[in-house]
């Protein structure tokens, strides 16, 4: 399999959600099984327009993009999948309000598509769509992946059968406030699809998790099939080796591991090619070493997917009869769970050309030939104890009814299930259940205990996401779970952590790029908290070249009075809680910052008199 050499376009997942230099963001909507926050903070800034090649934006960048999508965009994933961060920015808090989580138990089924829809709109009123489908989490992981970018166009465009049922389906799940799912629905109905060149959508197939879907069986006349997958099991693949009428080829590209796990039934595909496995996250990351990573041979349960890493990550089937070439590309793995229905899974069915069936073939030729093993790998003492944390964290994130309320200066976590009274907590006994603030302190939870208090936590850092573990000796495994607030916390928050976040620069900074309508990055990092060490000479030549100028704020009235409408909103309700903390921190940074506001409030006075006057004529 070593003579192909054309290789699929490249074309990274930020890179397709990004807006437009002339358009911006409606609505987003993301469905990944996994996530973490450093994915969902870049997602974000990508959204905005705001991120840089790597990915990354500064504190003003991230502050605007959050301010740019409240409301608008929502990421979906499973229930119990959202990793913590070795390090999570304090910041970090206010991306709860972008999450939301399905319950679904997956001891029997998972919330599994990787997919995105976004509306944009630019600066002609025109809206455009763009869909994306394909393997990938959200997850910071350098995997091989594969995607499928459609763009909305009348020219060159196609209905796609399923589009408006995923739609519906993402719009349940998001529950953004004034977006009606049926709606939705109808308007992606009649929305045409351009595709990438040799590639031809026939219909994208949506599961719902009800177990209902039929599995893609090979005709009989078949010249080839293949099979590329990081999981699968043998009833899946006993149904891509049925003989047909006449001699065709079988190829399977997987894991060594999975290879190891199945055995001697793979013998029956003609090449059966391995790719390394997908990196495991760290385990527990609350250890803080490389220790806490998982072993790379361990055996994971089906569809167990925060993988982190270089392995082979794609999921694809595909079958050749005659001409005819069929190309299925999305989230489900080789799996009939995946297959059949039980998981929430999407998938896109394409007819390809012959360039686009080279490109799988240089994904084959990256693979190494292999054997059959004779027999299947039983997983050891170590594996075993890994995968009985795994049922922990799915247990309880499957029984998982807590909401948090405020307890004079503290959180108060509390539990309340008709089904699940005594709490959350797993199966086994002899696992500890712990549970902890964003940025707060791990606290056992006792079992049949239905609150825990959080201990204090400032109304900067409050946060519906909530730290958890199970552990077992010195084995566990750590995540983040949302917890309602009662009631949420809301734009006071933001401001909050913002005003804390950005300090007196950072929020100047911030408001000179909007002025400037400037989409450049600003300096620094959002996921880094502590700010770089500046002597007094800098500070105070940096607070000078950060102060916008009449000119700028003239400049952007007179561009887009709408826009400067909207930065007076922001500059309205930051402003005074950021002086407020300059005059209790720094009496010189103080005094820059009534300038700022005295010559905001002229500015003001002046432009208010002009509308009126203009309104007047």
């Amino acid at each position: 399999m070593s003579g192909a050499v054309e290789n699929w376009a490249a074309l990274s997942f930020l890179e397709g959600l990004r807006p437009g230099p002339d358009e911006s963001v409606e609505l987003a909507m993301l469905a990944s099984y996994s996530a973490d926050l450093g994915s969902i903070g870049a997602t974000l800034l990508a959204l905005a327009g705001k991120d840089t090649d790597a990915g990354r934006g500064s504190p003003s960048d991230f502050a605007d993009a959050v301010e740019r999508l409240r409301g608008k965009a929502r990421i979906v994933i499973q229930r119990g999948r959202l990793a913590k961060m070795r390090r999570t920015p304090r910041i970090a808090a206010v991306l709860d309000q972008f999450v939301r989580e399905v319950d679904f138990d997956e001891a029997t089924h998972s919330w599994h598509p990787k997919v995105a829809l976004v509306r944009t709109r630019n600066t002609t009123g025109e809206t455009g769509w763009r869909l994306w489908i394909g393997s990938r989490n959200l997850t910071e992981n350098v995997n091989r992946d594969i995607g499928l970018l459609l763009v909305s166009g009348t020219k060159g465009g196609a209905l796609i059968a399923g589009a408006d049922e995923m739609a519906r389906a993402l719009a349940e799940r998001a529950e953004l406030k004034g977006l009606r799912p049926a709606s939705l629905a109808a308007t992606i109905a009649k929305v045409a699809w351009r595709s990438p060149a040799g590639v031809r959508v026939e219909r994208i197939r949506w599961s719902a998790g009800t177990g209902d879907q039929p599995v893609p069986v090979p005709p009989p006349d078949v010249d080839e099939v293949i099979v590329v997958s990081p999981f699968i099991d043998k009833k899946f693949l006993a149904r891509q080796l049925v003989k047909g009428t006449k001699q065709s080829r079988r190829v399977l590209l997987t894991t060594v591991r999975e290879i190891e796990r199945i055995g001697p039934s793979l013998a029956a595909f003609d090449d059966l090619l391995a790719l390394d496995a997908p990196d495991y996250p760290v385990g527990d990351p609350e250890l803080g070493s490389r220790s806490a990573e998982w072993p790379s041979d361990v055996t994971s349960t089906e569809d167990e997917e925060e993988e982190v890493g270089r392995g082979l990550h794609a999921k694809l089937l595909f079958m050749r009869t005659g001409r005819k070439r069929t190309l299925w590309l999305g989230s489900a793995n080789a799996t009939l769970r995946a297959w059949t229905g039980r998981n929430a899974e999407a998938t896109a069915e394409l007819v390809v050309t012959e360039p686009v069936e080279r490109g799988l073939k240089a994904l084959l030729g990256s693979a190494r030939l292999v054997d059959a093993p004779s027999g299947e790998h039983l997983p050891d003492a170590a594996v075993l104890e890994e995968e009985a944390l795994e049922r922990a964290r799915a247990q309880v994130a499957a029984r998982w009814s807590a909401s948090l309320s405020i307890d004079g200066e503290g959180i108060r976590l509390s539990h309340r299930s008709d089904r699940h009274p005594d709490g959350p907590h797993p199966d086994e006994a002899d696992i500890l259940l712990e549970v902890g603030a964003l940025h707060g302190d791990l606290l056992i939870w006792p079992p049949r205990q239905a609150e825990v208090h959080l201990g204090h936590v400032v109304p900067s850092d409050r946060s519906e996401l909530v730290r958890l573990r199970v552990s077992r000796k010195d084995k566990g495994l750590s995540w983040l779970q949302r917890a309602p607030a009662e009631p949420p916390f809301g734009e006071d928050r933001d401001r909050a952590a913002f005003v804390r976040f950005l300090g007196a620069r950072g929020f100047l900074l911030w408001v000179a790029g909007l002025l400037a309508n400037d989409n450049t990055q600003s300096d620094g990092d959002w996921t880094i908290d502590e700010p770089r060490e500046r002597t007094s000479e800098e500070e105070k030549s940096t607070f000078d070249s950060s102060l916008p100028t009449l000119e700028a704020m003239l400049a952007a009235w007179a561009r887009d009075p709408v826009k400067f409408r909207e930065i007076e909103r922001r500059v309205s309700q930051y402003l005074p809680a950021v002086l407020e903390q300059a005059e209790q921190e720094d009496i010189s940074t103080a005094e820059m910052l009534r300038s700022f506001k005295e010559l905001w409030s002229k500015l003001r006075t002046g432009l208010g008199s002009t509308e009126v006057k203009g309104r007047s004529r």
